[in-house]
């Protein structure tokens, strides 16, 4: 028996509706397309479920036991497949994101969280500390970012670069007053340096780390406590080198980049509330 779904639907809606043209109309249906179907359906079953009139339907014995039997199951698949396409649509439910330490301590992470929030108070946001790339799909989350140097785990999803922060040598007044001076980067030998570990690997080898942390402002911290030189992104430094809390040292050198990208499953079937989160990142990091 070859029984199409879709017929069994168009049954429905014609008993529920009280006619073939009154559910053709209320579902911007063609009525012959209706009627061709109802008649495949009753071919399909090799039963009369209609007895068709000029005004109206009326039920055979074998439609009233087909009707009673899959109203209920397909009235529930029709709210059901509703529910879901409200809420793709919706700016309500959960949405996951999973982003590096780096960013979540930074003041324009911060306030671009801050501004989704008050657009989107439906919204329940979980922002996960991930490091490595996760499956997005499996591990339920939505949009990833992730530094430039970690492999994403699935080449199909989307991929889209963010704004690559320039990075800056900078230590406290009372470090610089005591240690040697710095005016090349081969001075750099005799000093301490901290670092992420997303900058880490396009130093020169023999320079001596002291710090390496995927927490910035532990970087920042330890610099302003006098620990030593520490490579970190110009955009957290804005307040501190204001302050003279800390002082850019080598300020003429090329510096490594720190480059995010944004992930997300696929462009296709992509929710309201993680289209309005990817927008936002596209106005606040700009991308390239």
């Amino acid at each position: 028996m070859n029984l199409n779904l879709d017929d069994l639907h168009l049954f429905v809606l014609t008993v529920q509706h009280g006619g073939i043209s009154a559910a053709a109309k209320q579902h911007s249906l063609q009525r012959s397309k209706v009627s061709r179907r109802l008649q495949e359906l009753e071919k399909a079953l090799g039963c009369q479920l209609l007895i068709r009139t000029t005004r109206q339907i009326e039920l055979t014995e074998n439609g009233r036991l087909l009707y009673q039997q899959v109203s209920q199951p397909l009235t529930e698949v029709t709210q059901a497949a509703k529910l879901l396409s409200n809420q793709q649509k919706s700016l309500q439910g959960v949405l996951r994101v999973a982003v590096p330490a780096a960013l979540i301590t930074s003041n324009m992470f911060t306030l671009l969280i801050d501004k989704y929030l008050d657009q989107f108070p439906g919204v329940l946001l979980e922002v996960l500390h991930c490091q490595g790339s996760v499956d997005l799909k499996r591990e339920n989350v939505d949009i990833q970012i992730l530094p430039d140097g970690v492999k994403v785990i699935n080449e199909d999803y989307v991929q889209q670069t963010l704004l690559r922060f320039p990075s800056s040598l900078v230590a406290s007044n009372a470090y610089l007053q005591s240690h040697a001076p710095i005016n090349a980067l081969t001075d750099l030998l005799t000093h301490p340096l901290m670092v992420s570990r997303y900058n880490q690997t396009s130093l020169p080898d023999n320079l001596t780390l002291r710090l390496s942390s995927d927490d910035l402002r532990l970087i920042q911290h330890m610099a302003t406590a006098g620990k030593g030189i520490a490579l970190l992104p110009s955009i957290l430094l804005r307040d501190a080198l204001k302050s003279g809390e800390l002082v850019p040292i080598l300020v003429n050198e090329k510096l490594p980049e720190i480059k995010l990208t944004l992930i997300y499953p696929s462009r296709q079937f992509l929710p309201e509330k993680t289209r309005a989160l990817i927008e936002l990142l596209r106005d606040t990091f700009k991308f390239n």
